[in-house]
């Protein structure tokens, strides 16, 4: 017989009072209407104070990548940061006896947590040369253009 739902929290809280209270586990059953394994498994977790784990958060199928293939992609990405995602997969399958799809690297790579990101090619400026820069326009602003020819700026 499989599971047929999650207790709600409310469950949960009835089943900690009644048994904390002194009742035992059939008589619990009965009251919040579940199995014996469910009532024994939530009481134990909060007696433990483990927290009540669900069931259905192992759903689904495993990933592909395991953690030596996330870190040997994690370590193709350092190497070089602006290849794109099809290279990666290519490269991956190189050495895999598995293919991945370039959707699965996609996906891993999102996962684990390099983001991509566009170079700035602005230098950063701080509030100080902000300051700087707006006292030296208002100082010169009567500047005439024969002034400013005689000027030279540098980067």
């Amino acid at each position: 017989m499989g599971k047929s739902r999650d207790l709600t929290n409310i469950e949960k809280g009835m089943i900690i009072g009644y048994r904390a209270r002194g009742g035992g586990i059939s008589e619990t059953a009965a009251f919040v209407n579940c199995s014996h394994s469910a009532i024994a498994n939530v009481y134990n977790n909060w007696k433990n104070q483990e927290g009540v784990q669900s069931r259905r958060a192992n759903c689904g199928a495993p990933w592909v990548l395991n953690d030596r293939g996330e870190r040997r992609l994690r370590r193709l990405v350092k190497s070089d940061r602006l290849v794109t995602v099809d290279t990666l997969t290519a490269q991956i399958n190189q050495h895999c006896t598995r293919k991945l799809s370039s959707t699965t690297v996609q996906r891993t790579l999102l996962r684990i947590g390099p983001r991509s990101r566009r170079l700035i090619s602005a230098p950063m400026l701080t509030s100080v040369h902000r300051k700087n820069s707006r006292a030296f326009t208002i100082q010169h602003k009567h500047w005439t253009l024969e002034q400013w020819e005689k000027v030279a700026f540098s980067d």
